[in-house]
Order: C-alpha cells, then sequence, then structure tokens
C-alpha cells in the first residue's frame, strides 16, 4: 500500500459528514473539484472504493465506514495535540525591563 496524504483525511471526513462535495468544499474553503481530486487520490492511495457515488449526494461503502471511525478517532486526538500542547512554548513569559 503507497502512504496517502494525512490531509486527504480531513477531506474525507467533510464529504463523509456532508454527503456532497459542494458543502465539503464549502465547509473547507475549496472547490468541489480539489475535494473531488482528494477524495480519488486517497482511494487510489489506499486501494478501496470509498464513496459511492449516487446522483443525492456520495454515500459511506463499507471501507469508508471502517475509515471513517479511525479518521475520527485521529481528528480527536489531533484537536487534543492542539489544544493541550500547541502553542505552549510560544506563550510570553519572563521580565519586562522598560
Amino acid at each position: 500500500m503507497e502512504r496517502f496524504d494525512w490531509d486527504d483525511l480531513r477531506f474525507f471526513l467533510a464529504v463523509a459528514r456532508s454527503g456532497r462535495l459542494t458543502a465539503a468544499a464549502r465547509r473547507l474553503g475549496a472547490d468541489h473539484a480539489t475535494v473531488s481530486r482528494r477524495i480519488t487520490s486517497l482511494e487510489e492511495s489506499l486501494k478501496a472504493k470509498l464513496f459511492e457515488r449516487r446522483p443525492q449526494g456520495y454515500a459511506l461503502t463499507g471501507h469508508g465506514e471502517q475509515l471513517l471511525a479511525k479518521a475520527e478517532s485521529m481528528e480527536t486526538e489531533a484537536l487534543a495535540i492542539q489544544s493541550e500542547i500547541g502553542g505552549a512554548d510560544m506563550a510570553l513569559s519572563g521580565t519586562v525591563r522598560i
């Protein structure tokens, strides 16, 4: 299995949650074509179909459901890292002399 771009998981989560490329694109501040490319790239790198493309939107396949659970766990951990550790060393400290 080739490596996938971790950032593609953000696109995957947005499509999985909204069910539509345009809604996911709006949420991510990206073009719908970019979202489509990122989903295709993720599917190719994982060698698995993650969505059924239907006229009414995108529906998760069995592989997509499995990935959703893992991706949500990863998202939770990433957000925890950001809130607990992010910027900790950037806080101002020390004595100010004038």
